[in-house]
C-alpha cells in the first residue's frame, strides 16, 4: 500500500472508532462545569450544566451551602450525563 491509501484507511478506521465511542457515551467527561440557577433545598438545585440555557434539577452535596450564581463542579457518575451530582463550588 502507498502512503495515500494508508492515510485513507486510517481515517476510515478513526471515524468508526469515534462513532462507537460516542454511541457508548465514552467521550463524555466525568467532571463538568455548572452554575447554580436556584437552590431548591439542601439536597437539590436547578443548575446550568456546561453553559446550557436550560436548568436541570440535580442532587447537591449536603455538606456545602450553595447559592444562586455559584460556579460549581458537576460530576457525571460513570460518565453518564443522566446521572449527575453537584460536588463542590469552583473558583473562577
Amino acid at each position: 500500500m502507498d502512503s495515500n491509501t494508508d492515510k485513507k484507511l486510517f481515517n476510515i478506521v478513526k471515524k468508526i472508532v469515534y462513532k462507537v465511542l460516542r454511541a457508548e457515551n465514552l467521550t463524555q467527561r466525568e467532571w463538568n462545569h455548572g452554575e447554580i440557577a436556584s437552590v431548591i433545598d439542601s439536597k437539590f438545585s436547578n443548575v446550568y450544566v456546561n453553559g446550557s440555557t436550560n436548568t436541570q434539577k440535580i442532587p447537591t452535596n449536603p455538606d456545602v451551602t450553595f447559592a444562586s450564581g455559584d460556579k460549581v463542579f458537576v460530576i457525571f457518575i460513570n460518565r453518564d450525563p443522566k446521572d449527575k451530582f453537584v460536588i463542590s463550588k469552583r473558583s473562577v
